[in-house]
């Protein structure tokens, strides 16, 4: 698909690091897709009834609520959205968890920019 051809396809986009959390925004919003930040888990649960999201991406180490918190109140909330997980630090243990708990996905940073768009396309087009 083209840049541009995901309009308003929302993707909620949740990191503690500003720095990274923006970069995956614009490259999202480059990609036509309509991509709202959090700065923490429990933020992202505040926007998930207000924003709806079509995706999640999340970062699993945060502080206030993590990844796996948030991956919880999504399915709680939203139980068809997909999320997809990122995770610097995960070891593999931490990782299985968090698919066992229904991470659409599971991407280690840092994530190869085409790949994580592949699968977002993937989630997004059932």
């Amino acid at each position: 698909m083209e840049p541009g051809t995901h309009a308003h396809r929302r993707v909620l986009v949740v990191d503690d690091d500003a720095r990274a959390r923006a970069a995956v925004a614009r490259i999202l919003e480059e990609e036509g897709y309509d991509a709202t930040q959090a700065a923490d888990g429990e933020e992202a649960a505040s926007l998930l009834d207000a924003f709806r999201p079509d995706l999640v991406l999340t970062d699993l180490h945060m502080p206030r609520l993590d990844g796996r918190g948030l991956l919880q109140r999504v399915r709680a909330v939203l139980p068809d959205t997909p999320v997809i997980v990122l995770s610097a630090r995960g070891g593999p243990e931490a990782l299985a968890l968090t698919s066992g708990m229904g991470a659409a996905a599971i991407f280690r940073k840092p994530v190869q920019v085409d790949d994580l768009l592949g699968r977002i396309r993937e989630l997004l087009a059932r």
